[in-house]
């Protein structure tokens, strides 16, 4: 049974699980807080009740307290501020999880001195042909080389990683284990950057076959590893508020990993899958041979193609029009990464105009009025592309939260004055999504997929670093809350299911340190959660949390 086979089992499996609250399960109330609903018809409230999974009552302590029975827990919130739990709608998990713990440390550093020294001392303990490999999340200018790398050992192989997709710098030793030279300049069939004089420089072929190059050289993951990572890189996000993401590049062994958390119970996050196939080049092929997608389990389950591949450049749109009129005839939808590209000569306009033309012919076969088709980033989008995705029922999903933006192509003054238009995609009626295009920590922000961030930046439309950007497109507080809960359940057809506080709906919600919805502008990135809760249960409690 080929790769693509196997894959097509597992994401045809079944994805179904024991139930995580007993009906028998008492019911719990909430009383005396803000409790942010996201609901119009409720507004805000300042009590909720919780049986099972679900939230069974929103409305006045009194009006809830009064649907108390016998048994049931009382919590007094003390006025604390409650949202619904955060979405990050284009989240790299795995991909960033499985390179942010293994390794030598270099998460934060951005010393050139101090990853000397953490290279060093790990090459001085290991043994023989072991590799000596980092984690992601330094930050280090100028970049080591592979001379650099060979300065610190010639005989030890080495291999920096830099990102999720397989960025990364191998020395000679590491090299030779590759059987790369200067007489063999390929891996996997694919030619490697050399050098003036033909010598390879270290670095591996482009995405998706980098990745492949990082997994031939680290050791590989055990089962009961893969899935102490899942398990922890869900903390990690639980702390943050976030309770359900949508990963944007699964490849088949994680998503046979997750489907045991699913069934052992041991999801803490709601997960939307991306499926991306290794092999782009025949994803038309594989979609044409898969069942329409299913979404009966809302713990996890596969929502869309991932945002590879793309539509990259007017050279390709053929090849891209094939493959959206595929996914429609399917009943799957794509997530096209679409922005510029400047290694390959793309721009944001021609990325958006070929991703458009290939949606308008696959809406002429059958509309796509109710398919909710996605497209990631879109940081230039005009009016008139607006309108068609608008025509399109197009989910936009925004990121690029005032982080890497200086490396986007720049546009004449009049486009960047509209740079991740917010305020214009809401105004043409389009469902707007945001997330943060996780790429793990770095020596500037710990946790730069903190949904508070994208909260911030949109509301003040400034960075971190103190810039202000683009001030017109700049949207209400109500409005930045749907964005990171309500749409992202709407995004992934969840909308009846969770995303606000309202009876039926799951319990997945957040008890703020502070009220997000009225601190000024400069406390809302210093509010916290007190304690996040996924489907009624606890996951997450602050340290001195009396929740």
């Amino acid at each position: 049974m080929n790769r693509l086979s196997i894959f097509l089992g597992c994401v045809a499996v079944a994805l179904a699980g024991p139930a995580l609250a007993a009906r028998s399960t008492p019911m719990t109330v909430y009383f005396d807080g803000k409790v942010y609903t996201v609901d119009d018809s409720l507004g805000v409230q300042s009590a909720f009740a919780v049986k099972g999974e679900r939230i069974v009552a929103v409305g006045s302590d009194a009006q809830v307290l009064a649907k108390a029975g016998r048994g049931a827990k009382r919590v007094d919130l003390r006025g604390a501020a409650v949202i619904p739990g955060l979405s990050d709608s284009h989240d790299h998990f795995w991909n960033t999880t499985r390179f942010l713990v293994r390794g030598v440390d270099m998460i934060g550093v951005g010393s050139r001195a101090e990853f000397d020294a953490r290279l060093r001392a790990a090459v001085a303990k290991a043994s023989p042909g072991e590799i000596v490999y980092t984690t992601v999340g330094w930050a280090v200018t100028p970049a080591p080389t592979r001379a650099d790398l060979d300065k610190i050992s010639a005989d030890t192989p080495i291999l920096l990683i830099a990102d999720r997709r397989g960025r990364s710098v191998a020395n000679s030793a590491a090299l030779r284990k590759l059987g790369v030279d200067k007489a063999h300049p390929t891996f996997h069939g694919a030619p490697v950057p050399v050098d003036a004089q033909g010598e390879p420089t270290g670095e591996p072929p482009g995405y998706p076959i980098s990745v492949a190059w990082v997994e031939a050289l680290i050791p590989p993951l055990t089962d009961a590893q893969k899935l102490k990572l899942l398990e922890a890189a869900q903390q990690e996000r639980n702390a943050l508020g976030i309770t359900a993401v949508r990963d944007l590049a699964v490849w088949p062994d994680v998503v046979r990993d997750l489907q045991v958390l699913r069934r052992q119970g041991k999801l803490t996050l709601r997960i939307a899958l991306g499926v991306e196939i290794p092999d782009q080049a025949h994803t038309a092929a594989w979609v044409a041979e898969q069942p329409p997608l299913k979404r009966d389990d809302p713990w996890l389950f596969v929502d869309s193609l991932s945002e590879e591949p793309w539509a990259p450049g007017s050279d390709s749109v053929e090849d891209y029009t094939v493959l959206a009129r595929t996914l429609n005839r399917q009943g799957w939808r794509p997530a096209p990464h679409v922005s510029s590209d400047p290694h390959r000569g793309i721009t944001a306009d021609i990325a958006a105009e070929d991703a458009l033309q290939a949606y308008e012919a696959a809406n002429r076969d059958s509309p796509l009025t109710g398919k909710r088709w996605y497209m990631e980033h879109v940081p230039f989008a005009t009016p008139e592309q607006m309108d068609r995705m608008a025509a399109l029922g197009v989910v936009i999903s925004v990121q690029d939260a005032g982080y890497d933006l200086p490396a986007v192509a720049p546009m004449p003054p009049d486009r960047m004055a509209h740079e991740t238009p917010v305020r214009g995609l809401i105004d043409h009626h389009l469902t707007v999504i945001g997330g943060s295009d996780y790429n793990g920590p770095n020596p500037v922000e710990r946790a730069p997929n903190n949904p508070l961030i994208d909260f911030y930046f949109y509301v003040t439309r400034r960075t971190r670093d103190g810039r202000v950007m683009t001030p017109d497109e700049k949207v209400s507080r109500a409005e930045a809350l749907k964005i990171l809960t309500a749409n992202a359940a709407y995004a992934t057809f969840q909308e009846k299911v969770r995303g606000r506080i309202a009876p039926g709906l799951l319990a997945d919600f957040v008890i703020l340190d502070q009220n997000l919805m009225t601190v000024p502008d400069d406390q809302i990135l210093t509010t916290h959660p007190l304690a996040t809760f996924v489907g009624g249960r606890k996951v997450y409690s602050a340290s001195g949390s009396s929740f």
